[in-house]
């Protein structure tokens, strides 16, 4: 039978009766009617003749599922009477239903908001064809030591020499302005190299890729555009192929135009409006690890024959060039998309959805609680059913069956929930996600949703259906339902007590050991003072400013307005603003060729930056306007760099190589010693949570040409607080150079925050699933006691009549209703030291098993867990014996 047909049969067994179903009614009732009248003429009371007809038949629900069964149909008919049974039942119920329904949404909201995220951002595919194959490269060291992008001397070198590759390409971002128009928005481009289409797998839509020529240095300029831009900015005219396009300095020709499906995948950043050619020029002395390669592998390979070529190669590549002795260790690996832009990215939303689950774990464990309450109102009906002919299998499926129904409304009310969450999840984010675009409400998600609805339907109802089923039916009738609770069904919800109060406890642990590091975080000392200090960045450098020299000319021009404007005590430029980036440069002291390293931070500064810092100067000098023409080049350190190379020696006076390994590779025209004149502070530039980088300074107006440097940034430190400074900033930029966009002016105390945005963010969420967690636990807590209690009233009224007083069945509640709870706060500990070993890089200035935040969160759970038994235990207390007993 089809899916079709099956979905068919189970709608017409839904909504109506089947003509089968009347014709086994009609049947049926002749066959006791025949066996009635024969009972009849044996010398019976018409009733008496009724019953031993009844019992000859055995039940009759028995009778009619046995006939359902052999004729093939029983199953969906089965199903569809108990889907209706079920939803009549909690339409009788409003107040159960709607809040089961709230607490499963409020936990597949979020759940399923989390996953899609990571749905989109990790889980997919790249958007290109067999993407499997695409493989992105990166040098290995050895040791662990990884760079995930290579030079322009390895790029070219395993791209001639590899054979397991189909293609290998690097790129580079640009942004330009469009026709020389300030008054647009600008482009975001990509400049590519030959074999690009090979490794993406995608051709353009209109025109032609670029040729050999085009792609080789010094080559006709072409351009590619975006399917979205040739729309948006040039109207998708179908003549735009030969047409020219301005993109700052360059003219380029139009092309091609790529299918609207096609997109680049990278860091976030929207740099696909326009793809040109890159035109390398392979240096060896470009030493630098700028650039990101991506390759497609050849059909029908394994990791081992991938690995024998990549070390084939690298044993060549060093064979060629010895000269690079300190990479003689060294080969190129390649890795996945997933581990060069979103590995530190997955732990955290791995680590988010893992919490989510939690709570909804929780809101499992509440509705099982409330159905297990439920059932036990229902005992009379179950036991009925049951002497009626049921069989126990029947009845579970019966109660399977109505938390079926409420699993898929949670599920749909949550889906909904989880369309809005994932809205203001993407919202607030502090991160540039990596294919944001790819994240969204599809059928895979739907799948998971679905998934988790009737997983956990399953996991709440059969726990509740399984321990509804265990009683005594002679006794449940007799009581009407008022009996005693079993020791069962204490126990099973006691076990969900337990559960959703350890699980909360591990949510409660993590979220305060985040909160604690954040707030330390917060309160470290940068080694800089941001206070009254606003920073002005650029985002383009215009034609004009290609050489060092011009670049100094207009720093020194808005340095001197600046400097004389009043409300300015200090101002300075640098290359890099605090806590805005990484610049890495080789470095080696002179006449040591052993010491050197390859990761040091260097800045190009103005003279007055450590004064408007409020960086100390250790020892030495700071620099001056003379070493801007002197014939010295000079540079300054930090403390960290100085005890480094020169432990309990003078770094003062000595000699550095900058953008040299081991003093290995020769440069034209060579490259010049600097002069160590001074030593200041330590700092955190790069992120509040790393310890200061060892870090060179040297003055702008020193900086080689070759270096490509673009427009400096500047930091203004004003007595009038930050808006003065960013009134200074915005009048002498405009005023000293009228074609630059305005510049990015924020307060330093913004970079600082946005600097630990992210931690910031996973903080908040990890609070805000924890205190849905601690609130799910307290509900249920609540109510579970303030069930017990009203099934306890005949006892308590026992107890008080005998003599007990209130303090005393106060007392009793709370203690038995905690039992639990220490049980899940004992069990939490134990998971929460286990669990928490996943956040060890996420915290700063706190162990992952930290005492005191162990001990705080236990003592608000237990606080809290107390609040929720004292209130239905106080309302014990004011049971009236008399009344109760009569009751009884």
């Amino acid at each position: 039978m089809s899916a079709f047909t099956r979905a068919r049969e189970f709608a017409r067994a839904l909504l109506h009766r089947s003509r089968e179903e009347t014709e086994l009614a009609d049947e049926l009732s002749f066959h006791l009617e025949m066996e009635t009248a024969a009972n009849e003429r044996r010398g019976l009371e018409r009733d008496e003749a009724r019953r031993r007809a009844l019992a000859a038949f055995g039940g009759v629900e028995r009778f009619k599922e046995e006939v359902r069964d052999a004729r093939g149909s029983g199953q969906l008919e089965r199903l569809a009477l108990d889907l209706r049974y079920a939803l009549r039942g909690l339409r009788r119920s409003p107040g159960f239903t709607l809040t089961a329904v709230a607490a499963l949404a409020l936990g597949i909201g979020v759940t399923t908001a989390v996953f899609s995220a990571i749905d989109g951002i990790i889980l997919k595919p790249l958007p290109y064809p067999d993407a499997g194959r695409v493989v992105f490269l990166g040098w290995d060291y050895g040791s662990g030591s990884r760079i995930a992008s290579l030079t322009p001397l390895d790029f070219a070198f395993w791209r001639e020499h590899s054979s397991v590759f189909a293609g290998v390409s690097t790129s580079r971002t640009f942004t330009a302005e469009l026709n020389d128009n300030a008054d647009v928005p600008m482009v975001h481009g990509t400049r590519v190299s030959d074999d690009f289409f090979d490794v993406v797998g995608v051709r353009p839509l209109i025109g032609r890729e670029f040729t050999p020529d085009e792609s080789g240095p010094g080559g006709p300029q072409a351009a590619i555009l975006n399917h979205r831009f040739w729309l948006d900015r040039l109207g998708g005219d179908s003549t735009v192929l030969g047409r020219t396009l301005r993109l700052g300095d360059g003219v380029y020709t139009i092309v091609g135009v790529m299918p609207a499906s096609f997109r680049l995948v990278g860091n976030g950043a929207s740099s696909d409006d326009v793809i040109v050619p890159l035109q390398l020029r392979v240096d060896p002395q470009d030493q630098g690890h700028n650039f990101e390669v991506v390759a497609r592998l050849r059909p029908g390979l394994d990791e081992q024959k991938v690995a024998a070529d990549l070390a084939r190669v690298a044993a060549e590549f060093h064979s060629a060039h010895p000269e690079l002795s300190d990479r003689a260790r060294g080969s190129v690996y390649v890795t996945s998309y997933g581990d060069v832009y979103t590995s530190g990215l997955a732990t955290t939303l791995w680590i988010l959805l893992g919490a989510t689950l939690f709570v909804l774990l929780i809101a499992c464990a509440d509705v099982a609680n409330l159905l297990l309450a439920r059932a036990s109102g229902r005992q009379r009906e179950i036991a009925t059913r049951v002497a009626l002919g049921a069989g126990r299998s029947r009845v579970i499926r019966q109660l399977l069956t109505e938390s079926l129904a409420l699993g898929i409304l949670g599920g749909a009310a949550g889906l909904l929930l989880g369309v809005g969450s994932l809205r203001v999840l993407l919202a607030i984010t502090p991160w540039s996600l990596p294919r944001v675009n790819e994240v969204g409400l599809d059928a895979r998600v739907l799948g998971f949703t679905l998934v988790i609805s009737i997983g956990t339907a399953a996991v709440f109802g059969l726990a509740s259906a399984l321990t509804a089923t265990r009683q005594d039916v002679a006794a449940a009738l007799r009581e009407g339902g008022r009996a005693g609770e079993s020791a069962g069904r204490r126990r099973v919800r006691d076990v969900f007590v337990a559960a959703e109060t350890g699980v909360s406890l591990v949510l409660l642990v993590g979220a305060g050991l985040l909160m604690v590091s954040f707030i330390r975080l917060h309160r470290i000392d940068p080694g800089f003072d941001p206070r009254n200090v606003v920073t002005a960045t650029f985002d383009h450098t215009p034609k004009g400013y290609d050489k060092s020299a011009a670049l100094w000319r207009f720093e020194r021009q808005v340095l001197e307005q600046l400097r004389a404007l009043p409300g300015v005590e200090s101002a300075a430029g640098t290359s890099v603003t605090p806590l805005a980036g990484q610049w890495n440069i080789p470095v080696t002291v002179e006449g040591r060729p052993d010491a050197t390293e390859g990761a040091v931070q260097w800045r190009a500064i103005s003279p007055g930056y450590f004064q408007t810092m409020r960086i100390p100067l250790v020892r030495g000098r700071s620099f001056a306007s003379a070493d801007d023409a002197s014939a010295t080049d000079v540079a300054i350190i930090t403390r960290s760099m100085a005890e480094h190379y020169w432990p309990g020696g003078e770094a003062i006076g000595q000699r550095i190589l900058l953008g040299v390994f081991q003093g290995k590779v020769s440069a034209d025209p060579p490259v010049r010693a600097r002069e160590v004149i001074g030593i200041v502070g330590d700092t955190r530039d790069i992120s509040l949570d790393r310890s200061p980088a060892r870090t060179v300074y040297i003055p702008q107006a020193q900086v080689p040409d070759d270096w490509g440097m673009s427009l400096p940034a500047f930091v203004v430190r004003s007595s009038g607080g930050s808006q003065v400074g960013r009134a200074a900033l915005t009048r002498v930029i405009r005023e000293t150079d009228p074609r630059l966009r305005p510049p990015l002016i924020q307060p330093l105390t913004d970079l600082m925050a946005i600097s630990i945005a992210g931690q910031r963010f996973t903080m908040l969420l990890m609070a805000l699933f924890a205190g849905l967690a601690l609130l799910l636990t307290a509900i249920g807590i609540y109510g579970v006691i303030t069930y017990t209690v009203g099934r306890r009233q005949q006892e308590i009224g026992v107890r008080m009549a005998l003599g007990a007083r209130g303090g005393d069945v106060l007392r009793l509640v709370v203690m038995q209703s905690m039992r639990p709870v220490v049980f899940g706060l004992a069990a939490g500990s134990v998971a929460a030291l286990l669990v928490t070993r996943v956040l060890t890089g996420m915290v700063y200035g706190v162990g992952v098993r930290d005492p005191l935040t162990f001990a705080f969160v236990i003592g608000v759970l237990a606080a809290v867990a107390i609040v929720a038994a004292y209130l239905p235990g106080r309302r014990a207390t004011r049971i009236d014996p008399s009344v109760t007993l009569r009751a009884e």
